[in-house]
């Protein structure tokens, strides 16, 4: 689902939310005597379709990202997780499992990628390493 279609779904989501909202608070919760004042009616409304806005964006943009299918070999990544020797690795928008082929590496140094195992990355201390 991508695009318009994602965003009419999401509209249509969001309107389905909001009609819940406001079945709750202007017939079931009176039906069960519980009183809820207007201005607290009308506020959950905009805090829900607030939320629901954001959301909505976030995932818009999520969709238009392309995902990296592997990353090649001699790639530059940075640790995000100490590798001893273990630990994950960001490869442009994605986190990688990552183990040291050398010493321990601390976080936010860069490295590059010697080869690849499955979903595990080598990866080995890059020699100009400007954080």
């Amino acid at each position: 689902m991508k695009g318009r279609w994602f965003l009419a779904y999401a509209l249509f989501m969001s309107l389905v939310e909001e009609a819940a909202l406001l079945g709750v608070c202007l017939w079931l919760l009176p039906s069960l005597g519980v009183d809820v004042p207007l201005w607290v009616t009308i506020s959950l409304a905009i805090l829900v379709g607030t939320y629901s806005i954001v959301l909505t964006r976030m995932n818009v943009r999520t969709l238009g990202r392309r995902p990296v299918t592997s990353p090649d070999i001699g790639v530059r990544a940075r640790v995000v997780s100490a590798l001893t020797p273990r630990g994950y690795v960001r490869v442009g928008n994605e986190l990688w499992s990552a183990m040291s082929e050398g010493p321990s590496l601390e976080e936010g140094r860069h490295v590059r990628i010697v080869r690849i195992e499955g979903m595990q990355l080598f990866v080995t201390p890059e020699n100009d390493d400007r954080r």
